[in-house]
């Protein structure tokens, strides 16, 4: 069946600018959107961590792109060269509500101790990976949505430890599986944002590392990336237990690991 969203005969995106060819097309993609996400990260855009907040910040990133930003898709897709289906379109909102529900029930994860935090976050992208809203830009708009989730709920994540095909992989493996591979790539590197020596710094390799995470050029074998990411649970596992705690002591009656399915 024709991709609506794709030029005839292509993989090509239909976009503002009337790229066809795949590599100009990618591109101008990356630097498009790339700046709209610096220009994010120093200027979020408020919302309730919901669905309608997710639409808003793809909406903003895509807009220099795709006439479709921050609109639900209404056709299916699967994560490249897997074969495993995102949620059918027609579920997208009530899974959606479903999700950004219980992470609202939980305080949007606040008040948490670092295991219980790193898990909720796991839990709560690996099931947004899992709807996929967006016809593309959904990891990038996710990115975004996430991190300042994150830096909300005090905490922020050292990307730059943290190699962007493994990270893809272990969203991947939370649609089918669970999301402890997330969890076990986002926990060793969480820091508070009480750490004030490291902040600056911090936000810094976020913002550098973004092109590398983002834009991948080698597609590993998946035996490879399996591999690094039990490397990481093992890491993960051997972690004293809160190695970094909050500065606020745990919202009452949330202070539970995490979420469930």
């Amino acid at each position: 069946m024709r991709d609506r969203y794709t030029y005839p005969g292509s993989d090509v995106l239909i976009n503002k600018h009337g790229i066809t060819d795949y590599d100009d097309w990618k591109e101008a993609e990356t630097d498009l959107i790339g700046a709209r996400m610096f220009h994010l990260r120093e200027h979020p855009l408020d919302g309730s961590y919901d669905l309608a907040h997710l639409q808003a910040i793809h909406a903003f990133l895509t807009q220099d792109m795709y006439s479709w930003g921050g609109e639900i898709r209404d056709t299916d897709t699967h994560p490249g060269g897997t074969g495993i289906a995102h949620c059918r379109p027609q579920f997208i909102v009530a899974e959606a509500e479903r999700v950004f529900g219980e992470l609202a029930s939980r305080d949007y994860l606040r008040g948490l101790e670092a295991d219980a935090f790193s898990d909720g976050l796991a839990w709560v992208w690996g099931e947004t990976t899992a709807i996929h809203p967006f016809r593309d830009a959904n990891t990038r708009s996710q990115h975004i949505f996430f991190n300042r989730l994150a830096h909300d709920a005090g905490w922020i994540i050292d990307w730059s430890q943290i190699p962007g095909d493994v990270f893809a992989h272990a969203r991947t493996l939370a649609i089918v599986e669970n999301h402890s591979g997330i969890d076990a790539l986002i926990r060793p590197h969480l820091q508070t944002l009480g750490d004030a020596a490291r902040h600056d710094e911090l936000l810094e390799l976020v913002r550098d590392h973004a092109r590398g995470f983002f834009t991948r050029t080698t597609t590993r074998d998946p035996e490879v990336l399996d591999r690094e990411l039990d490397a990481a649970r093992k890491r993960r596992l051997a972690l004293p237990p809160d190695t970094f705690r909050r500065d606020t002591p745990p919202s009452s009656g949330r202070g539970g690991p995490g979420l469930s399915r």
